[in-house]
């Protein structure tokens, strides 16, 4: 915790003014001064938070302007930190965040005021900001765009000081004299609505300086809120941003520090990579060990070559040792992947000196019975015994050197997983408290979800830094939203209504880590392993259900699925269009798909005059999902949701509607046992002889006569194939 000094006056007010300051005395003094003489009409509070200045100016202003309220820091905290300390020292309806530089103008507070009281949903409104000379400085702006950041962050924006790329960034097909809704507005001068507060949060203290505003900004948007630009008020701001004028100074790479931030915590490709985090560090783990076997084999040579004198047997070319060495590799791999060193969870528990040497001992002893039985005299058991302890060090080092910059990164706040905590306010304040500063223990809350009473929200939690995102059957949009890689429930008794258990099926197909407290032992039998989170015991499910390299393998199917039967079905739709069978003999069908997991993709099929399913190479129009991954060659049934069904093959239930949520223990224990899988065009769902499950020749069957199992459909609504 930052040490501060503080003078304060309370009771609730109207609008509170925040200034961070940093050595810059002469401005500030200008910038109090102008709130002194254009003081709003409202109630209202001056909250000055200084980050460790060292100018001397800093004591006369403070003699000053006794009246502020005064918030000495004992070190530089930072631009954002500074602003949530100033906004959680005063209760107040508005913040007005200023920088010193800033210099109200008359009548300005009392019109920004105005505008955000007749559009409440604002959550932030930017006014007009001049320059001294009284010219507009562009201060709303469209978000980042990698096109934008490569023109405005490096040569390229000499190159092309023009483009319309940039124009378009800084809204200059905009003549800034009207009020409209943009995407942000620079937080030198911006205020804030404490209602907004209490859904989006303060600002994000992980950005020491800049783009701090971006991200505020982003995340009122996402909370449902709007950010305004208005020019009815009108503030002279008296400098640019230190980053504009410089490369490769301070300035620039706090810039550049705050940009990888914003870009790490909202960027898609950068949530992807941290839910599929486990898996791609296993995989970094191995190549590692690959390099620290090849260069422990390399050396082990090369030391047994400069010590030739030593020995009475030649040595063999290194090219001779080649089989041997990928021999090793693949023992060592198979080794290594068996004695679970390739497993990484949430644990992230180091492994020690002892557990390696284990596992490189178990190699060892493998490789020189191999090369021993096999009779390999090529082979110099020298190089052998040379190579087993250098492969122990490197993949030791190795090892080390990933948890390390793992570690590294998560104390960055680069790599820490978003979380979303869900249950009663209570429950979740309390833990909060126990942990006061949640990154320290490698957790970054995003929000909350929680049923609110009627007709109203809820607070923010945390003081005030954790917000209220929604409800819980609103989870899966949130996760989307707010790029979310963790769920935890403080909800003990697990899932109870339908609406439940279809969040988390949602939650598992996406491939969010799932965590309950302790006490919800009903996941243990679901495999579940228990872990530290925070200062309490979670059990903890890692949600997909399927490898990796399965996944990868079955979407290959798929999409090798699509092009063949574009490829078959391309005759058939020809025939049609061609020839042009009479109207009524055949038709396509929409049929929507509804189950569990979420998935709800609408299906074309053509069918014949009488609705039934026409055979697989007509159905020309199924390529498309297959190639797009909505439904598998193979998999669980489609479950429709709206059309009636009849079976080809004798009577079948009929599998209407959503598929049913897990009601018995048995139930409850094969959906957390499941794996979630899109729907499949046949399956173990075939129909197949009495008493034996169905074959590869059964499915085909299936697959070719009715694909999907659909049957007879409800010709109503349908199209005609022409």
């Amino acid at each position: 915790m930052t040490e501060a000094r503080t003078t304060t006056g309370g009771g609730r007010i109207r609008l509170a003014v925040v200034i961070v300051h940093y050595n810059t005395s002469d401005d500030l003094a200008r910038c109090l001064e102008s709130l002194t003489a254009y003081a709003p009409s409202v109630s209202h509070r001056i909250v000055v938070v200084d980050n460790a200045s060292r100018d001397e100016g800093l004591a006369a202003v403070h003699l000053k302007f006794p009246d502020c309220q005064w918030i000495f820091n004992a070190e530089n905290t930072g631009y954002a930190r500074g602003c949530n300390r100033g906004m959680a020292a005063v209760a107040a309806d508005y913040y007005l965040i200023l920088n010193p530089d800033i210099v109200v103008q008359p009548g300005a507070l009392d019109r920004l005021l105005a505008f955000a009281d007749a559009h409440p949903r604002a959550g932030l409104v930017g006014p007009q900001l001049l320059n001294e000379d009284g010219s507009l400085q562009e201060s709303c702006r469209r978000f980042y765009t990698l096109r934008t950041l490569l023109l405005r962050r490096t040569i390229l924006g000499r190159l092309f000081p023009d483009s319309r790329t940039v124009q378009r960034h800084l809204m200059r097909d905009f003549d800034h004299q009207s009020s409209r809704p943009v995407d942000w507005v620079l937080g030198g001068c911006v205020l804030a609505r404490r209602s907004a507060l209490d859904r989006s949060g303060p600002m994000d203290e992980r950005f020491f300086l800049y783009f701090e505003d971006v991200d505020w900004c982003y995340r009122m948007w996402q909370a449902g809120f709007e950010v305004q630009y208005t020019p009815d008020a009108r503030f002279m701001h008296r400098h640019r941003r230190a980053s504009a004028r410089g490369r490769f100074g301070r300035s620039w790479w706090l810039h550049l520090g705050s940009l990888i931030s914003f870009y790490e915590k909202w960027g898609m490709f950068v949530w992807l990579l941290k839910k599929w985090r486990d898996p791609l560090l296993a995989q970094l783990l191995w190549l590692l060990d690959m390099a620290g076997l090849a260069a422990a084999f390399a050396g082990a040579y090369g030391l047994r070559q400069a010590a030739g004198d030593w020995f009475s047997e030649p040595l063999f070319p290194f090219s001779e040792y080649l089989p041997l060495l990928g021999f090793a590799g693949l023992l060592a791999s198979i080794t290594f992947l068996l004695t679970g060193r390739y497993r990484v969870d949430g644990r992230d528990r180091a492994r020690s000196l002892g557990e390696h040497l284990q596992q490189v001992g178990v190699v060892a002893v493998l490789l020189l019975a191999a090369t021993y039985l096999g009779h390999l005299d090529v082979v110099s058991r020298a190089v052998l015994l040379i190579f087993i302890p250098l492969l122990g060090l490197l993949t030791f080092a190795g090892d080390r050197l990933v948890r390390r910059a793992r570690r590294r990164l998560e104390r960055g706040r680069l790599t820490l997983e978003r979380t979303l905590l869900s249950g009663p306010p209570a429950r979740i304040n309390a833990w909060l408290a126990t942990l006061r500063d949640p990154s320290r223990r490698r957790i970054d809350v995003a929000g909350y979800v929680a049923e609110p009473p009627a007709g109203s929200g809820l607070p923010a939690l945390g003081g005030g830094e954790v917000p209220w995102l929604g409800r819980p059957e609103e989870i899966p949009e949130i996760v989307r939203r707010y790029r979310i890689s963790q769920v935890v429930f403080w909800e003990e008794a697990g899932p109870r209504s339908a609406a439940d258990w279809a969040v988390l099926a949602t939650l598992r197909r996406q491939r969010i880590r799932l965590r309950w407290p302790q006490a919800a032992a009903w996941l243990a039998v679901a495999g579940d392993h228990v872990e530290t989170f925070g200062d309490e015991l979670s059990a903890v499910h890692v949600s997909g259900g399927m490898v990796p390299l399965a996944h990868l393998w079955r979407r290959m199917g798929g999409a090798a699925a699509g092009l063949a039967l574009m490829l078959l079905a391309a005759p058939a739709w020809l025939w049609l269009r061609v020839f042009r069978l009479p109207r009524g003999s055949a038709a396509i069908a929409p049929v929507t798909l509804s189950d569990l997991w979420g998935h709800d993709p609408v299906l074309t099929l053509a069918v014949d005059a009488a609705g039934r399913v026409l055979p697989l190479p007509w159905q020309w129009r199924l390529a498309g999902p297959l190639l797009a991954g909505t439904v598998d060659l193979d998999g669980p049934r489609p479950q429709t949701g709206g059309r009636r069904e009849t079976p080809l093959d004798g009577p079948r239930p009929q599998t209407g509607g959503r598929r049913e949520t897990p009601r018995g223990p048995e139930d409850v224990l094969a959906f957390w046992n499941s794996v979630p899988r899109a729907p499949g065009l046949t399956g173990s769902w075939a129909s197949a002889p009495a008493g034996r499950g169905p074959g590869a020749i059964a499915k085909f069957r299936q697959l070719w006569r009715d694909p999907g199992g659909f049957g007879l459909l409800s010709a109503a609504g349908s199209k005609s194939a022409e």
